[in-house]
């Protein structure tokens, strides 16, 4: 049984989704895995419950819900929902997809913070804060 997953990485893809708080890369192999996430997954001989990831890869494992942004690779294994926008590419070898969901890019990034469990991400506190307004007076000062 295999499950790895390397270092977090910054969001350098703008795309919403805080891909700084997942895996670089995560692999699932000869196992089963409820949940995984990174900016690239890889399953081998495995059964994934829920995906969530730029890239995916699907070797000879079976998926049974992938949520992709970028592109997904299947070369002999099975997705049964893939969720995906209409940009993400799709490179099929002897494998199948069962059924292809396309949605927006708010739409595939609340779907997978909510698969995931996670929490929308808040502003950077280095983000410029909203002036504030105050009306003052100027009081002379009166010496004796």
């Amino acid at each position: 049984m295999t499950l790895n997953s390397n270092e977090a990485v910054d969001d350098n893809e703008g795309d919403g989704f805080p891909w700084e708080t997942v895996g670089k890369k995560s692999s699932v192999g000869l196992a089963k895995a409820n949940k995984v996430a990174g900016i690239k997954v890889s399953t081998l001989m495995s059964f994934t419950e829920v995906a969530v990831c730029r890239k995916l890869e699907v070797t000879m494992g079976r998926v049974s819900e992938a949520i992709v942004f970028e592109k997904v690779d299947v070369t002999m294994g099975y997705i049964k929902d893939l969720h995906c926008l209409s940009t993400t590419t799709q490179d099929i070898g002897l494998g199948s997809i069962e059924n292809v969901h396309i949605h927006t890019q708010e739409e595939l990034v609340k779907m997978a913070l909510e698969k995931l469990d996670m929490n929308p991400p808040q502003p950077s506190p280095s983000a410029p804060l909203e002036p504030i307004h105050v009306n003052a007076v100027v009081v002379e000062d009166n010496k004796h």
